[in-house]
């Protein structure tokens, strides 16, 4: 009998998830950085665009100057669009639909797929 009451470390790093693991564990990182992130950047944003026409111009010309900060805002709407992407995956998985292993496996490597795919098309169609 082990009596030995040590706390036990675990490397992460070893430790293989499968995809469905991961989309959960990154939805919720996703959700965190849509929370904390761009909830206060596109406040921001809406707030120096309507408060008056002269504030709308400078906001433009400094989004059209900086393309860091557009790069971020863009940043922003993926992490957003794989956030909902992920969530429509859990709901329908919460309505008993596709709870299987298997089933639960494809959606993920789906969800995946299809926000690789849109992401890069908004990137190509922002930045070419």
């Amino acid at each position: 009998m082990n009596t030995d009451h040590r706390p036990v470390y675990i490397d992460l790093r070893k430790i293989n998830l499968p995809v469905s693991a991961l989309i959960s564990i990154t939805h919720r990182l996703s959700g965190m950085y849509v929370f904390f992130i761009t909830l206060p950047l596109m406040l921001a944003l809406i707030y120096f665009s309507t408060e008056s026409e002269d504030s709308f111009n400078d906001l433009s010309l400094f989004l059209k100057d900086y393309k860091f900060i557009l790069g971020l805002i863009v940043l922003s709407f993926c992490i957003l669009w794989y956030h909902i992407l992920s969530g429509v995956r859990h709901l329908i998985m919460d309505a008993h639909i596709g709870e299987s292993l298997l089933a639960s496996k494809y959606s993920a490597i789906f969800t995946i797929s299809l926000w690789i795919i849109t992401t890069c098309f908004v990137f190509w169609r922002i930045f070419s």
